[in-house]
């Protein structure tokens, strides 16, 4: 078994690089949920924002985007996309706001999407045992946070930065 291990990182370049391995599982888990949701014309972002909707009726565009990590410019179109669809019904709020609920259709759109998705896990990874499996999520959204962590931080840096002037060399607001 060692010896295959080794034969293998001499061969594949990419042997001991988990990002690697976890973009190629990621390809391959898109392209078979999208497949998977296609007889419900269904992208795996709208599932996904149906999701979200469902489980926080009443979320706002913005607040589902910052939950999906979807741009603003992004999400306006996929939300047009499944209202002109009957699939969510937008409330106004407050100003621009709109609260947004499923509809009947969206209700039974999303326990489909639900099910089709369950059964894609299941395919994908199914030979997990519970465990492992409540494992791997927890570490890979560990993972994720810290990153997401690291790059609010590096974002406040940059705007911290874009109040200061440099030719004055203080921490007053730069001038055009």
């Amino acid at each position: 078994m060692k010896a295959a291990i080794r034969r293998a990182a001499q061969s594949d370049p990419f042997h001991d690089m988990l990002g690697y391995h976890l973009r190629r599982l990621s390809v391959l888990a898109m392209a078979d949920l999208t497949q998977s949701l296609a007889p419900l014309e269904l992208k795996p972002a709208d599932a996904s924002i149906l999701f979200v909707i469902a489980s926080n009726a009443g979320i706002t565009q913005s607040a589902a985007g910052k939950a999906l990590g979807i741009l603003r410019a992004n999400m306006a179109p996929l939300i047009a996309s499944l209202a002109k669809r009957g699939l969510i019904e937008r409330e106004p709020m407050d100003g621009r706001s709109h609260a947004m609920r499923l509809s009947a259709l969206g209700q039974a759109t999303c326990r489909q999407a639900k099910d089709i998705t369950r059964d894609h896990e299941h395919r994908l990874f199914g030979n997990l045992s519970r465990a492992a499996h409540a494992r791997m999520i927890a570490q890979l959204h560990a993972l994720w946070e810290r990153k997401a962590e690291d790059q609010a931080s590096l974002v406040r840096q940059a705007r911290a930065t874009r109040n200061l002037d440099p030719r004055q060399g203080n921490a007053g607001p730069a001038t055009p």
